[in-house]
């Protein structure tokens, strides 16, 4: 089979095809709900489509790419998701062929590192991808967690305060470089439900919960004031909406005072991360100062890790993503 980008008119077969075959059984969202950047059709450079010999789709998946800020500073990321093939096609390699082409286009052009999300690393262990980094899984149900202080007043997010949301996101130091446009696409996806902390008219912290059907249970993002966080963290906790947040790995301090509050959060890998040009990393760890590993395909050895006993060992390039950004 010809692996090959999508067409315009492939588009919706592959959108098709993502939806009948691996959303998950309580979906009441459309794949396109839950990922409006990578599998939109202003994406479509970056999504790859395998054609069977009577010219149907086989199958395909789907590249968003974006900078991110990281502690090496600016860097290239390709985030790699629905991974789909047609149920008369499968065994036959194709979601390898298909995974192989999709890091052969990353490293054409340019982009040092993939990732992407899987239940099982041991089959994507075989295709270049290792899980590494780290984030925590912090549970909510078991803490304390404050009101908010007097003048503050929590309350639904809205639309309009998209661009204040995006604003406090910003402060994060590690955290993917979205473009203009991309955050209300994102926080306004449906499925998805934001708690803001607003004091004199000023969205001061915000939350949201869930991904569409992706992440149920979960705060997948957060930003703001980490105490005003917490806050809105017991807020989404009291209505059912999350009983866990997900906490990257740029989030020191809300994770201190989660701790605190009785919190036990919990290290897991970040995602599964293939190394594709390590070459373009070695100048950006030089520039910061620090040592780049021995290893080229390592990706453990240059994000670090979550060792057998859940302790986090980190790497010489600090870089996290946000539920936000799965793909």
């Amino acid at each position: 089979m010809e692996i090959a980008g999508l067409t315009v008119a492939q588009h919706a077969d592959y959108l098709a095809l993502v939806d009948a075959e691996i959303r998950p059984p309580h979906a009441t969202t459309r794949p396109w709900d839950d990922f409006p950047l990578a599998l939109g059709l202003d994406n479509l450079p970056w999504m790859l489509g395998a054609v069977d010999g009577e010219g149907r789709l086989a199958g395909g998946l789907s590249v968003l790419v974006r900078p991110f800020a990281t502690g090496c500073g600016e860097i290239a990321v390709g985030v790699v998701g629905s991974v789909v093939t047609r149920p008369d096609c499968r065994g036959r390699g194709l979601s390898s062929r298909l995974q192989a082409s999709a890091v052969a286009l990353l490293q054409r052009q340019e982009v040092p590192l993939a990732a992407l999300w899987t239940d099982q690393p041991e089959i994507y262990a075989g295709r270049g991808f290792t899980p590494a980094g780290w984030e925590w899984h912090a549970g909510l149900e078991t803490a304390t967690l404050p009101p908010p202080p007097p003048p503050v007043v929590i309350r639904d997010w809205e639309p309009a305060d998209a661009p204040a949301t995006a604003a406090l996101y910003a402060d994060h130091p590690w955290r993917t470089l979205r473009r203009p446009g991309d955050a209300g696409r994102l926080y306004g996806m449906p499925g998805t439900r934001g708690l803001v902390a607003v004091a004199a008219g000023q969205v001061r912290a915000a939350v949201f919960c869930g991904k569409g059907a992706d992440f149920p249970d979960y705060v997948t993002e957060w930003s703001g004031e980490p105490g005003l966080v917490l806050a809105l963290l017991g807020r989404a906790c009291e209505r059912g909406w999350a009983s866990t947040v997900l906490v990257p790995s740029c989030g020191t301090a809300l994770l201190a005072q989660l701790e605190a509050a009785g919190s036990a959060p919990v290290a897991l890998p970040s995602a599964c991360w293939a190394v594709t040009r390590p070459d373009l990393l070695r100048p950006k760890l030089a520039a910061a100062g620090r040592v780049a590993p021995a290893s080229d395909s390592d990706a453990r050895a240059w994000l670090g890790g979550v060792n057998v006993d859940g302790t986090v060992e980190p790497g010489p390039l600090g870089i996290a993503v946000w539920g936000f950004d799965s793909a």
